[in-house]
């Protein structure tokens, strides 16, 4: 076959949906594939690690890079690589299939327009649920004629791509009930990350790796939660600082990540003077990665209120490998608060006040080192038999083969 890997984002990128793009196209590649991989220049979280060298074609092409988290930036950059990438597919010849791993919903909407033009093959992957996502940061109304027309809209993509792929049952209840999209035309098929990835440290070396690094120090019986991911308006953690002042455990937290909130939420932590229980890594770079999860207690999982039902956070995965129990801030009806009761590893606070925060971590407190341990090997194992890539691959290449 002859593959297009259409992606948003793209290694040396440190996101999930980068390395899960970059997965794809080695698999096709190694299979004796014919693979382009299109995507913007790399422009977020990034550290001083260089691309990899691929064995397969990557065209970077055109994108306005958002410089912020406001509604406005993100158009542009979302509109700017969909005309882009319109205009790339419409010069394509001889294209045997396209998997469609882009900025919802207009930059998915022209990449769907020019494969139906050329009469390729396309199968969309949806990672966030649009207007969903925006209604719940409170950037549209649920009611208004934005939102319609964003429904409206995403019903199109859905009707006229050959498959849609989702992340989780609600986000393909959400196709069949709300854009009366056939069922037989959804399938789910769960982000991945591969365990070999992530290492798991003991938590005395991983400490050790984080020496210098930041000004994180413990007391005795002292907790440490983590938050390790991106930081921006979705994270929840705007929200979750306000709890910390009322939180009278011994308990410490260490923020690790880039993004567009990292010096607003400095300063809040400083206005707050809550500066000797609040740490930064930032920028965090990869191979810190398991220094900074594995010297967790528990790892941190804020979200936005009504996120939780637009989105299903990748780096829970990364959690769940990581062996350790989190601490889940979530509706306990939304996917991500379902996979943690399932997994049986780890809290999840339903209700968003500064009490049941400290409740939850209360109760961690009252785990011994082997219940912890047990808790943490839960998460890995469940993340290695339901997150497996294998089983992805296997789906998505009978989607694009078929």
């Amino acid at each position: 076959m002859k593959v297009i890997i259409a992606s948003c984002v793209f290694p040396p990128e440190p996101i999930v949906s980068a390395s899960t793009s970059y997965d794809l196209a080695l698999h096709f590649f190694s299979k004796g594939d014919e693979v382009q991989v299109v995507c913007p220049k790399p422009s977020r979280n990034l550290s001083d690690e260089k691309a990899p060298d691929f064995p397969f074609s990557v065209d970077r092409i055109f994108s306005v890079a958002s410089k912020g988290s406001g509604f406005f930036s993100r158009f542009i950059e979302n509109i700017s690589f969909g005309l882009a990438l319109f205009f790339y597919i419409l010069r394509q010849k001889n294209i045997d299939a396209i998997y469609g791993n882009v900025w919802p919903i207009f930059a998915s909407g022209l990449l769907v327009l020019a494969s139906k033009i050329k009469h390729f093959k396309i199968i969309v992957s949806v990672q966030d649920l649009y207007p969903e996502s925006l209604i719940a940061q409170g950037r549209i109304s649920k009611e208004g004629v934005i939102a319609k027309f964003l429904v409206i809209l995403d019903r199109w993509i859905a009707e006229n791509c050959h498959h849609i792929i989702v992340i989780s049952e609600g986000f393909k209840g959400a196709y069949i009930s709300g854009r009366f999209v056939d069922a037989s035309k959804v399938t789910v098929v769960k982000n991945w990350v591969k365990d070999e990835t992530v290492d798991v440290l003991s938590q005395t070396d991983a400490r050790k790796g984080l020496i210098g690094k930041t000004d994180v120090t413990l007391q005795k019986d002292e907790i440490l939660c983590v938050y390790g991911g991106n930081i921006g308006s979705a994270s929840g953690l705007e929200e979750f600082i306000e709890y910390i002042e009322s939180i009278d455990i011994k308990v410490k937290f260490l923020f690790a990540g880039n993004g567009t909130h990292v010096e607003r939420l400095k300063n809040n932590v400083a206005k707050k003077g809550i500066e000797d229980r609040v740490a930064f890594l930032s920028p965090w770079p990869k191979d810190m990665t398991a220094s900074v999860l594995c010297s967790a207690d528990i790892l941190l999982l804020p979200t936005t209120m009504g996120q939780e039902f637009a989105s299903v956070p990748s780096k829970l995965i990364t959690y769940m490998l990581s062996s350790r129990p989190v601490l889940l801030i979530a509706d306990s009806k939304s996917e991500s608060a379902k996979e943690v009761l399932r997994a049986e590893c780890g809290f999840i606070v339903e209700e968003r006040t500064p009490m049941s925060v400290a409740d939850s971590l209360n109760d961690f407190s009252k785990l011994d080192d082997k219940q912890r341990r047990e808790m943490g090997a839960k998460a890995r194992g469940y993340a290695q038999r339901n997150y497996s890539f294998d089983g992805a691959v296997t789906q998505i290449s009978r989607l694009l083969e078929n």
